[in-house]
């Protein structure tokens, strides 16, 4: 999640300076940034940036992991492996 800088000439007075975006990745010259604006559903290329780490942070903890059956008995046992390692010693 991120803010980006809404400038003068696209605002209105009343309007905000800043809107919410999605962070989608870089663009070739640096210090662009490629941001997915979720309210009109399209990217853009801005350079004023800031990162709203923790909210990003409780959205990605929130989420489940979706994983097979196999996947979880083979993270389960491993993490046993290690539990007995570490006792062992």
């Amino acid at each position: 999640m991120v803010y980006f800088h809404v400038t003068k000439d696209a605002r209105k007075k009343l309007e905000p300076t800043t809107e919410l975006g999605i962070l989608v990745g870089y663009t070739d010259t640096p210090h662009n940034y490629r941001v997915y604006l979720p309210t009109n559903q399209r990217t853009i290329v801005c350079r004023d940036l800031k990162f709203d780490e923790l909210k990003a942070m409780r959205v990605s903890l929130g989420r489940k992991l979706n994983l097979h059956a196999e996947e979880e008995l083979w993270f389960l046992r491993r993490r046993s492996l290690r539990l007995m390692q570490s006792s062992d010693m």
